[in-house]
């Protein structure tokens, strides 16, 4: 990378002047196959093309100090936190950093599908991404990287109780099938139309009804797996859910 490239670069026909960081913002920007302005290109673009990929990356290895991490991964890391969420994770900075380097570690297929997933390996050291997540969250959301009080909640994990029938089941299935959908699936991303394929609920923001209708299906049986059919949700959505309304249940109780 040219060393003119390091410092601000300069158009004597509109005197607009990109500083560096702005410089690698545009940058990852084009390596993440987005124009400029954020929207995607097509997929002739050539911006696809593995040469200008590889010139790409390298520019970013060049330019990239430890120090250029937070404002790099300040606003992807916020917007991981809530596709992850959707998804029913209580999202780490270590699990937030092993989607954006794409570790193998990762074994749930969903994450693999999410657009930050793998978008740094090779632009930024583990180590740095994982402090620099580990701050970002600090910073803009500590509540994130603290353990969150209904995860100690243990219903999930007790012996397994099922009372559901499979008329009740049918009925809770109805009602939950009768809320319909909020975000329309055509609208939606790509890798979440993907994901609803597999799990029609996904990325669907919990309403007060279908909390109401966990909790009574909640009465009837503890399997989270099951629970997931009828809500068509993932299991860990469910119990994640769930073992948060039985512990604000219990707060009120208390208060």
């Amino acid at each position: 990378m040219p060393r003119k490239f390091a410092g601000a670069i300069e158009s004597p026909a509109n005197h607009v002047t990109v500083n560096r960081t702005e410089l690698i913002h545009l940058l990852h920007r084009l390596y993440s196959g987005q124009l400029p302005t954020g929207s995607p290109t097509t997929a002739a673009s050539c911006l696809s093309d593995a040469p200008v990929h590889d010139i790409l990356s390298r520019a970013l290895r060049d330019l990239c100090r430890d120090e250029d991490a937070d404002a790099l991964l300040r606003e992807e890391t916020g917007s991981l936190v809530r596709h992850l969420r959707d998804l029913g994770y209580s999202p780490t900075p270590q699990q937030v950093a092993r989607v954006l380097i794409g570790s193998r570690s990762l074994v749930d297929p969903r994450l693999r599908g999410l657009p930050a997933y793998r978008k740094y390996r090779g632009i930024l050291p583990r180590r740095v991404i994982l402090t620099a997540v580990t701050r970002v969250l600090a910073e803009t959301a500590p509540d994130l990287s603290a353990e969150k009080p209904w995860e100690t909640e243990d219903f999930f994990r007790t012996e397994t109780f099922d009372h559901l029938t499979e008329t009740k089941a049918a009925e809770l299935a109805r009602e939950v099938a009768g809320l319909g959908l909020k975000k329309e699936t055509a609208r939606l991303p790509a890798y979440m139309q993907r994901a609803r394929q597999r799990v029609p609920r996904s990325f669907e923001p919990w309403t007060r009804e279908e909390r109401a209708l966990l909790i009574e299906a909640m009465c009837y049986t503890n399997d989270a797996e099951r629970l997931s059919q009828l809500f068509g949700r993932t299991a860990s959505a469910v119990r994640h859910e769930g073992k948060r309304l039985i512990w604000q249940s219990r707060e009120r109780r208390v208060a």
